[in-house]
């Protein structure tokens, strides 16, 4: 925070005050030793200020200009310190316990008697505030607790402001007797003393933090009370002294006083009304225009939530629509019809029949199938899950379709066409720096050898229910299944065979066909599955999978699945030797 613009901008109070006292001490110095009393003493009615006193207001003048100057040498202005606190205390057990240190003595062996009292000696009073002024200074060097630096030097401003009061009235403290009183020079220099303490220890300490800041505590204090504390001196010194060199009523006297008092109250009265007034004017017409300001911040902000609600809403709507043509584009890519088993047959006539479901849980599907005949006496049917939901899986479906239809005209072997997608499927995810995988199931059933021909790539196993069994069976062989496609280039598939006859049924689908979780989170695994699909064998296809699916639903207990669904079914309607025959 600004010093100045609080009021109390100190920075150079202490080393001037320093350099005065230091100078004072000095020039006292030098007054005995050149027999210059009024060095010592300003006027030749006061007395002197003793050698003494001059060596310890120079040791403290030079500690307080160390300690502001050499803030890390604070051992020095501690040791000046303690000897003047040394110094002090011997001085005053003197005078209480009737000890002769001879202190004094080594500057001023025969003094001059300064009325009933000798000159060049140490005021008891003057000792007491130098304990105070030497207690200050181990405060601000942390030898003692840095908040008693600010009351000491209070202490000791204050002490000097009533001798320095006592010598305005002409009326010097602890005059007369044999007491030694305090000088004029000496109260000078205790002043100066306490207020570079106060004003060193910082404007967080008392008493400087009643006067420093913004407050109007801080204003009030700082504006009246210096001219609140020179009226009452002022009237003082009428009362005590003018009074006695001039010739005058004294009840004339009293009544200009008393009017002069009730104008300056007066004054005093307008000036803290037009501060305090002015103050709270200017708080309620800051706060008027912030409230101004923070209507029109609202109005603003209205209107940009209204326009960016607008924008986002338009925003959302076409994302929808597009997300509803991405949707509509997705499942128009599905067959919508199946070849005819062989080819240029009418469809009842096919040797192979076929059957979909198709569930997904968003506006586009990372699940997809397609059915595509392989020659004249075969059919593949190619199912696939891509990892997550959304866009970015849609994508990848269509890229793996793309890349199926491709290398399908290349090849009729399975597990050579899933070896051939999945590293063409790895080098175009590897371009466009993302990961993604995809599980794959690839059947080919042929009619003429009565067979199915299939391949895996960390799908589910379809299963094959068997007409003449009437059991459910995996699609999988001896050797361990691939690696999900789009991670590893180099990865090869493994085609595998198995007989098939007429009347049996290939079942093929997604993982979300079979992991979904009843309310007490129980899991329907593919083994359940499985004995599902064993329990609804020897219906028709259409009821069969109907049944099949509602048996899921009845486990979980909802009419709606948490994970996109795709089923393809295969019916061996009849071979080609029988329907030759």
């Amino acid at each position: 925070m600004d010093v100045k613009r609080e009021g109390c901008n100190l920075s150079a109070v202490p080393l001037l005050c320093a350099s005065l006292v230091l100078g004072l001490g000095l020039t006292t110095f030098a007054g005995w030793l050149l027999g210059l009393s009024l060095l010592a003493s300003v006027r030749a009615q006061y007395i002197p200020m003793a050698p003494s006193t001059a060596l310890c207001f120079s040791l403290l003048a030079l500690g307080l200009l160390l300690h502001a100057k050499r803030p890390t040498l604070r051992w020095i202005p501690r040791a000046m310190a303690a000897v003047v606190l040394l110094i002090a205390v011997a001085k005053i057990i003197e005078v209480l316990g009737g000890y002769h240190f001879g202190i004094d003595a080594w500057f001023v062996r025969n003094p001059e008697m300064f009325g009933a009292v000798p000159t060049g000696r140490m005021s008891p009073m003057t000792a007491l505030d130098f304990v105070f002024a030497a207690a200050a200074i181990l405060a601000l060097t942390r030898a003692l607790p840095l908040s008693w630096a600010g009351p000491l030097g209070a202490l000791v401003t204050a002490i000097s402001v009533l001798v320095l009061v006592g010598y305005c009235y002409g009326t010097p403290l602890l005059y007369g007797g044999t007491i030694i009183p305090v000088a004029f020079s000496t109260a000078c220099a205790f002043f100066l003393c306490g207020v570079a303490s106060a004003a060193t220890a910082g404007r967080s300490q008392w008493p400087l933090r009643l006067f420093c800041g913004n407050s109007t505590r801080a204003v009030l204090l700082r504006a009246f009370l210096p001219l609140i504390t020179a009226a009452a001196l002022v009237n003082g010194w009428i009362n005590t002294t003018l009074l006695a060199h001039v010739r005058a009523n004294p009840a004339v006297i009293a009544a200009l006083c008393a009017i002069g008092f009730a104008a300056l109250i007066g004054w005093i009265v307008s000036q803290v009304s037009r501060l305090v007034g002015g103050r709270i004017d200017r708080a309620e017409a800051a706060r008027n225009l912030a409230q101004k300001e923070l209507l029109e911040l609202n109005a603003q902000l209205e209107q940009r939530v209204e326009k960016r609600t607008r924008e986002l809403r338009e925003k959302n709507q076409q994302m929808e629509e597009e997300l509803q043509m991405a949707r509509e584009l997705q499942v128009a890519l599905l067959p919508q019809h199946f070849p005819t088993i062989p080819p240029n047959v009418a469809a009842d006539q096919s040797a192979l029949g076929f059957l979909s479901l198709y569930y997904p849980i968003g506006d586009v599907s990372g699940d997809f199938f397609s059915v595509f005949p392989v020659g004249e006496n075969a059919a593949g049917v190619f199912i696939c899950d891509v990892m997550g939901h959304g866009v970015r899986s849609a994508l990848i479906t269509g890229m793996i379709r793309a890349l199926v239809e491709e290398h399908a005209k290349t090849t009729e072997d399975p597990g050579e066409l899933l070896t051939r997608v999945n590293h063409a499927l790895t080098v175009i995810l590897k371009q466009a720096e993302t990961t993604m995988f995809a599980t794959c199931f690839y059947v080919v059933a042929d009619i003429k050898k009565a067979q199915l021909r299939f391949a895996n790539a960390g799908h589910p196993c379809a299963l094959h229910i068997s007409e003449a069994s009437g059991r459910a069976e995996k699609l999988q062989s001896n050797e361990r299944a691939g690696p999900a496609m789009g991670m590893f280039p180099l990865a090869t598939y493994a085609t595998s065979a198995r007989t098939i006859g007429r009347g049996d049924l290939i079942m093929l689908f997604t993982d979300g066909l079979f992991e979904v979780e009843d309310p007490a989170g129980n899991v329907f695994t593919q083994e359940q599955l499985q004995a599902t699909v064993n329990n609804r064998t020897g219906l028709a296809p259409d009821v069969f999978f109907e049944k099949v699916l509602e048996d899921i639903r009845r486990f979980s207990q909802r009419e709606s699945f948490e994970d996109d669904v795709c089923v393809v079914g295969v019916q061996v309607r009849h071979l080609e030797e029988r329907a030759a025959a």
